[in-house]
């Protein structure tokens, strides 16, 4: 049985766009709130309507070995703090902090999360990690902007960048703890 391939990387990747322009543009915040809070509803019924596909593609190769073990990993994710870094944004949470103790830590919970090893060992839960930040709907979606860009650079295929974008929707009710603006 051929399973047909299940596509939304195009619009996948212009809602993230579009929301990373939007949220950096001229728009007040209640605007910028709100166009977040759609995009993230249209990020969450995308994915569900793709589960069944990223499963199969799962249970056929893990997303661990697709994104490179914990090399390939680790590579991911410190591209994604420099980005994260220069985002005007989001920039001023990784003030001060060690880009490369961030990206371990963080490669350490997606190598376990993707099919990997379990290294994410004796951590704060992502809720504890995440509290002091005081995220929102906004901030997750320039976040999630950043983490396809990352992928882009890095040319993992389409695929991947969907898996690893809906695992990101998946984690967002442990990460954005405040759904209305600061």
């Amino acid at each position: 049985m051929m399973m047909q391939k299940t596509v939304l990387p195009l619009v996948l990747v212009v809602i993230l766009a579009a929301g990373t322009a939007a949220l950096a543009g001229d728009h007040g915040k209640g605007e910028a709130i709100a166009d977040a809070d759609a995009q993230v509803r249209d990020l969450e019924k995308m994915c569900a309507e793709t589960a069944d596909a990223r499963s199969a593609r799962h249970a056929e190769k893990t997303l661990y070995e697709r994104l490179g073990k914990e090399e390939g990993i680790l590579q991911l994710i410190k591209e994604l703090v420099r980005l994260h870094k220069q985002n005007v944004a989001i920039g001023h949470l990784f003030e001060g902090l060690d880009g490369d103790l961030v990206a371990k830590r963080v490669a350490d919970f997606m190598v376990s999360g993707t099919g990997g090893p379990d290294v994410y060992k004796n951590r704060p839960t992502l809720p504890d990690s995440h509290r002091h930040m005081k995220l929102t709907n906004a901030d997750f979606v320039v976040a999630g902007g950043d983490m396809v860009q990352a992928m882009q650079n890095l040319h993992y295929g389409q695929d991947e960048i969907d898996e690893v974008v809906c695992a990101l929707v998946g984690l967002r009710p442990m990460v954005v703890l405040e759904e209305t603006g600061r």
